[in-house]
């Protein structure tokens, strides 16, 4: 019995976050069509819905620095946060009444920046929070990460120095999305599966942004024809990422559990053992008990990451829209590019592109995709994915997990990321060049 219910509920969840499903002629994965059409049918619904959790969190929040303290468990981690937090989950519910109410300055209200991130990116990421964290105990809770984590752990470990756990998140975010890849790697961390190291290295490395988001990308800049090879050197250049920066010293980030017991595995592949764990990870779930916490989650993520993604994402597209620090902190950029072979104008528009997208991934695109080498289009295209890190969405939800990471360090995340994976990318670019794939 406990076999079945491992393998029921597993196969429900491969259906759900790792298997295309073709429905009106559109594949992706069952989760990417239920977030489709609950965004196109109730778009307005979810926004009254944001405009709710706005004034739950600036009420909350306000009562819990009176306060400083809740009786309730839940009600203390909803709304007990530190200074910086406090104002920067205020500053997020603001803007977001602003924009909704269309009241306030200019800058917020904008549709490159406040609109941007209301009325888009933040739909977007409520249904994915509300869908994906519902149903993501049937990937993380029923014994498929023991039984993944058993089979591939001599090779996650040999390679990327971590558990074979961290299969099922790069999968997830593969063909799913970054954003839940990271929020399971949370999860994960805080059941024992990681040490506070094992799940940033997991994190900044395994949440490649999903391929069915690269491949709007690919078609926004004149490279569906090529999109295996597109999509193909966003992976090779992640993967060869994901194998340097865990051989890093990260000193800041310990070889600690954020619990007391871990999870224990073995480096011996078995497919009998992997099933035995699984079954008995499955055997000892509820799942009523799952579904109320998942619930509670859901609102956690509502309350502590919403107002902190639609504040960072604010700020980060205003100074990218209404100031030219970006282009005035890229100029040293443009002389390695002109020496890389891009003429002066191309490397002026590259430069830029190569940093804005520490606001938002989708920013780079946007800057380059007018310029006519082929081969700087691509560059930035692959870049803006392998680099991972933007304030819009990863980095803030990095920041808002329990893995320990600040501000500061999606930033130096961001940069490493940069300069490991440009090498890469442009390698391959000039290979394509070469081959006559590519022009500049």
């Amino acid at each position: 019995m406990a076999i079945f219910k491992f393998l029921f509920y597993s196969i429900l969840g491969i259906i759900a976050f790792l298997a295309p499903v073709t429905i009106g002629g559109e594949s992706s994965i069952l989760m990417g069509h239920i977030k489709s059409i609950v965004i196109d049918g109730y778009s307005e619904s979810i926004k009254y819905l944001i405009v709710f959790v706005s004034i739950i969190t600036i009420i909350g929040t306000v009562i819990g620095k009176v306060k400083k303290q809740f009786k309730n468990p839940i009600l203390q981690e909803l709304f007990i946060c530190g200074p910086i937090n406090g104002i920067v989950r205020l500053g997020g519910c603001l803007f977001f009444l602003m924009v909704h109410f269309n009241i306030g300055p200019k800058a917020i209200l904008d549709p490159n920046t406040g609109g941007m991130m209301a009325n888009d990116l933040l739909p977007s990421l409520m249904v994915t929070f509300c869908v994906g964290v519902i149903l993501m105990p049937l990937l993380t809770s029923f014994g498929l990460v023991e039984f993944v984590g058993v089979l591939i752990a001599p090779f996650m470990r040999k390679v990327f120095k971590v558990p074979g756990y961290a299969a099922v998140d790069a999968i997830a975010s593969f063909l799913g999305d970054g954003t839940i890849g990271i929020v399971v790697t949370d999860q994960q961390y805080q059941k024992g599966y990681y040490t506070q190291r094992e799940a940033v290295v997991i994190a900044t490395s395994f949440s490649i942004v999903g391929i069915s988001f690269a491949a709007v990308v690919a078609d926004f800049l004149k490279f569906s024809s090529i999109f295996i090879i597109f999509y193909s050197t966003i992976a090779i250049s992640t993967v060869v990422a994901g194998v340097i920066i865990e051989r890093l010293p990260l000193k800041k980030f310990k070889d600690e559990y954020y619990v007391t017991g871990k999870v224990e595995e073995k480096d011996i592949v078995s497919f009998s053992l992997a099933l035995r764990k699984a079954a008995a990870v499955a055997e000892k779930t509820k799942e009523l008990e799952i579904m109320i916490d998942s619930v509670k989650k859901v609102a956690v993520l509502y309350i502590t990451f919403i107002p902190v993604i639609m504040f960072m994402g604010t700020t980060g597209l205003i100074v990218a829209e209404y100031t030219n620090i970006f282009g005035i902190i890229s100029m040293p950029l443009i002389p390695i590019l002109e020496l890389l072979g891009f003429s002066k104008s191309v490397a002026t528009s590259m430069a830029p592109s190569m940093i804005v997208g520490f606001s938002d991934m989708y920013l780079p695109s946007l800057l380059i995709e007018s310029v006519k080498s082929d081969m700087a289009r691509f560059v930035i295209g692959t870049l803006s994915f392998a680099q991972l890190i933007f304030l819009s969405e990863t980095g803030m939800i990095l920041v808002a997990s329990k893995i320990g990471f600040t501000f500061w360090d999606a930033l130096k995340f961001f940069i490493l990321r940069t300069i490991i994976t440009f090498p890469v990318i442009y390698g391959i670019a000039r290979i394509l060049l070469s081959m006559g794939i590519l022009q500049n």
